[in-house]
């Protein structure tokens, strides 16, 4: 990274995802150079292209182009200048900007064996460890790993990140830090994988409209790496900081199809967003050169918790990279837009990076510097004609300086030399031979107290057994004798690694405070005071290592229980209790593994440690055994079958969880939907409360013009009474006047005609008497049909059950559907109707076309349940019953509160008139 502290910007653009080709999208990004041309071929005036010019464009687009960009170009521009800065002593930051779904994951962490700039990155501080260390010159590593989701800080590194709540604090020298943040320390490149796997296990991922693996929280990965030597008599001590930051990417809610807890997250994400975008427009303007920008410009770092934690690396002492990842896809050309426009911002930002030194270490350099120059003013004429060409030179560039600065750093290497000229002239050689004295009294004590340190460090080191040695290509720390490392990494307070030797002949393990105290102490509440034994023998070179479990002790080697002796072999867990976690070590054996790694694999290889360590074992016992060939060869095909078996699984598990978020995406839409029908429910409701006070005051209306009609219809039918009467009176006197009619007749009629004429009588007499009877019938059938008439009118006036019982108790299937049985009793008769739910709802809707206002507000059994579950075939008794149930009292409540309304087909009904009016009731019918 060049000493320049103005942040570089790279800018890269990715392939078509698949969404975008669904789409059919068009690519409108071009790069030639270092230039970015950005197309907007919808706007009005035609093809519209914006440059933009940065430090690097990257074209990842396909991979068949001359100018495409792997991840291997990308850490060689980018992550080499990181790795320089951190050897110097600088603190460094890398941050990915984009859109969500525009690479930003891809380019920071990487996919599959294509690995991005933080792996990379922290694979090549190891291996310029392992290249410069030497007997002068020691490294120290340590990393975090935090997440920033809806404005909360969770430390990835523990077992459940989403518990801790961490908060930001800020020291007055060193800047904003997380309080509680476990810190790590690591040895090598693959403690660090690990430690990445668990926290990208652990970060908050999720799937949106736009990427199915959409980074819900911003993730900041710390490496604080320090470096000592002791070269010539002068001490090194250097330290530098370095954050990787992959961001989470904006979102627009349209585009997303974020909802619930998705749009949460969205909304956080844009705030941290747009907060870092005016820091930088802020940060920008105050780096600029311009004569008009404002006096103590105000920069937000505090408005969001991202862009507090990167205060140092925005603004202050760092050197900075910003990589902008950009869609090629028309249907995202305002986001990318938005993005060149934050990347080109950003390039104008001018950092102040300074090196890291321990302050001892530093003074201890100026003296040495200050003794070099007094022991140049001893010098006399000599130092004095140099320092006179030297003042000549910075004369002649002062004259040459064209720019302000320049002007002012020549101006003040004049002053320097000047002063420095002045004190050659008039120096006493006792007096400054005096303060040489002094300087160098004062700078050897405090290196003797310097590395007094440094040597006391390394002393513990071999006292304990331990010693810095090369490891692959990472630098480790490792014992000489067999040991166990403690993995208790769920204690926030443990910042360092814990070793526990394991001597020749018998090591006990117990709790801490047991009599005889053991040789490993544990202060676990379930660790026994006698938990097990390790015997270590190394008698002809066999360096055997076997554990002894005491009676009642809980001991797990690799998660499996063990109740008798084990031998440890180099890589294995040791549980003991719940709680305590240790990682079994043996150099010997490592080595070996080691030596068959290399002659197998080659110096170059990747294979990972895990594989090697089982593969060592098994080289092991053949060592040892000589006889295991086949058990070697079906140990290879069990170990790739579980791999095979694991891939499945893993894409098994991928392709659930993919479900799962389909399903709760699905859920999420449900429920926003019964959410929206619920509030439809409620404006219906209460638009049905005002309608049910109207219709209560047109009811009593109704029942006041209902008595005026019942008392008119009482009058009409006594006066149709009484006609009736009079109409068989008239008949009566008819027939007794003809037959008095016939007698004088027959008294006055001619012998001759009195046969004719009584015959003619008696046929007269006759038809008289038929109709007689004919009219008493049709009497007699007007006088039941009134009657039945005054009973069903009656029927009005009585109660709903002395009149009316309904019953619906009885259900069957009939073809695809079931039945229900309709018993009605109406005036003491009884019969009964099967009928379908569909006939239920026609008779609902006959009723609403002849009462709306009353029976709208008659509760219907809701349709969809019913066919839904007779569509899915998963209808029960007990679900059945409970429809019967609902049908009879819709039934009641219907039949109730319209059989004493006129206009209503119950009003005033027997069952005949009811069969004629409501096909439903109608025996065969519908």
């Amino acid at each position: 990274m060049s000493n320049a502290g103005a942040v570089r910007v790279a800018v890269r653009v990715r392939p078509m995802n698949d969404r975008e080709k669904k789409k059919k999208a068009e690519c409108i990004v071009e790069m030639k150079g270092t230039q970015t041309l950005l197309h907007n071929k919808d706007s009005p005036g035609g093809d519209d292209v914006k440059r933009f010019t940065f430090d690097h464009s990257y074209w990842s687009y396909n991979k068949s182009d001359a100018h495409y960009t792997p991840q291997e170009q990308v850490f060689k521009d980018l992550g080499t200048d990181v790795l320089d800065a951190a050897f110097e002593g600088y603190n460094a930051c890398v941050f990915a900007y984009g859109q969500t779904g525009a690479g930003k994951s891809y380019t920071m962490m990487g996919y599959g064996e294509e690995i991005g700039l933080i792996p990379r990155i922290c694979e090549g501080i190891f291996e310029r460890v392992v290249a410069e260390t030497d007997e002068t010159t020691k490294f120290v590593a340590t990393v975090s790993y935090l997440e920033i989701y809806n404005e909360r800080v969770r430390d990835l590194l523990t077992n459940s990140p989403a518990k801790t709540q961490l908060k930001v604090r800020e020291h007055p020298k060193t800047g904003p830090f997380v309080d509680g943040l476990s810190v790590h320390e690591v040895t090598d490149f693959e403690q660090i994988q690990e430690l990445m796997d668990l926290g990208n296990d652990n970060r908050t991922t999720a799937a949106t409209g736009m990427n199915d693996t959409s980074s819900r929280s911003h993730a900041v990965f710390t490496i604080e790496f320090k470096q000592a030597s002791f070269v010539a008599g002068i001490p090194s001590e250097k330290s530098s900081k370095i954050n990787l930051v992959d961001l989470a990417g904006s979102e627009r809610t349209s585009a997303t199809k974020a909802t619930g807890q998705r749009l949460v997250e969205g909304g956080n994400i844009n705030k941290s967003l747009t907060t870092l975008g005016l820091c930088i427009s802020a940060l920008a303007e105050r780096s600029s050169p311009s004569k008009k920008k404002k006096k103590g410009h105000f920069i937000p770092y505090r408005d969001s918790v991202l862009t507090w934690l990167l205060k140092e690396s925005l603004g202050g002492n760092s050197k900075t990279i910003m990589v902008a990842a950009i869609s090629p896809a028309n249907i995202n050309y305002g986001e990318t837009l938005s993005t060149l426009h934050y990347a080109n911002r950003a390039k104008n930002i001018v950092n102040k990076p300074i090196v890291n030194e321990d302050e001892n270490v530093r003074l201890i350099r100026e003296l040495r510097a200050e003794v070099d120059r007094l022991k140049k003013l001893i010098g006399g004429d000599e130092e004095i004609a140099r320092l006179e060409r030297e003042r000549r030179e910075a004369e002649a560039r002062l004259t040459a300086a064209t720019t302000d600065d320049e002007k002012h750093a020549a101006q003040q290497a004049l002053s320097q030399i000047d002063q420095a000229l002045t004190d050659a002239q008039s120096a006493d050689k006792s007096k400054l031979e005096q303060q040489i004295a002094a300087s160098e009294q004062m700078m050897n004590a405090m290196v003797s107290d310097w590395k007094g340190k440094f040597d006391a460090m390394h002393q513990i080191m071999e006292d304990r057994g331990l010693a810095f040695k090369e490891a692959g290509r990472a630098l480790t720390v490792e014992s000489e004798m067999p040991h166990f490392v403690s993995l208790n990494l769920d204690d926030p307070l443990a910042t360092g690694i814990v070793l526990y030797y394991i001597h020749d002949g018998t090591t006990t393990i117990g709790h801490k405070g047991a009599d005889p105290e053991p040789d490993i102490s544990l202060d676990h509440s379930d660790v026994l005071d006698r938990h097990c034994t390790v015997e270590f023998t190394a008698d002809d070179g066999a360096d055997r290592v076997v554990l002894h479990p005491c009676e009642e002790a809980m001991v797990l080697v690799d998660g499996v229980p063990v109740d008798g002796e084990i031998e440890l072999n180099q890589g294995v867990t040791v549980q003991l209790g719940n709680d305590t976690l240790l990682r079994f070590n043996h150099p010997a054996q490592a080595a070996r593994l080691r030596e068959q790694r290399a002659a197998q694999q080659g110096s170059d290889g990747r294979r990972s440690s895990k594989t090697w360590v089982m593969h060592g074992r098994v080289k092991q016992e053949e060592e040892r055994a000589r006889q295991a060939e086949e058990e070697l060869r079906k140990l290879r095909e069990q170990t790739q079958q579980e791999a095979e078996q694991r891939q499945v699984q893993e894409a098994a598990a991928a392709e659930e969880r993919e479900k799962e978020e389909a399903r709760k995406r699905e859920a999420e839409e449900r429920m926003q939907e019964m959410q929206r029908r619920i509030q439809e429910l409620e404006e219906a409701r209460n638009r049905a409360y005002s309608e049910k006070q109207r219709q209560e005051q047109q009811r009593q209306h109704l029942e006041e013009e209902m008595k005026t009609i019942r008392l008119r219809e009482s009058e009409e039918q006594d006066e149709a009474a009484r006609q009736h009467e009079e109409s068989l009176k008239q008949i009566d006197d008819s027939i007794a006047s003809t037959m008095e009619d016939a007698e004088e007749a027959k008294a006055s009629l001619l012998a001759a005609d009195l046969e004719a004429k009584e015959r003619q009588h008696e046929e007269e007499v006759r038809r008289l008497e038929e109709e007689k009877q004919a009219m008493q019938r049709q009497l007699e059938e007007a006088r039941k049909a009134e009657e039945r008439r005054m009973q069903s009118k009656g029927s009005s006036k009585r109660s709903f059950n002395e009149v009316w019982d309904i019953k619906v108790q009885e259900h069957k299937p009939r073809g695809d559907f079931h039945v229900f049985k309709v018993e009605v009793t109406l005036l003491g008769e009884r019969w009964y109707v099967w009928r379908r739910f569909n006939h239920f709802k026609d008779l609902h809707r006959l009723m609403k076309s002849k009462l709306r206002g009353i029976v709208s507000y008659i509760n219907f059994p809701p349709e969809h349940v019913l066919t839904t579950r007779l569509r899915k075939s998963r209808i029960n008794k007990d679900f059945l019953d409970q429809r019967a149930h609902d049908l009879q009292e819709y039934l009641i409540d219907l039949i109730a509160k319209t059989y004493t309304l006129p206009g209503s087909p119950f009003f005033e009904v027997d069952r005949g008139l009811l069969e004629r009016n409501v096909a439903f009731f109608r025996k065969g019918g519908q």
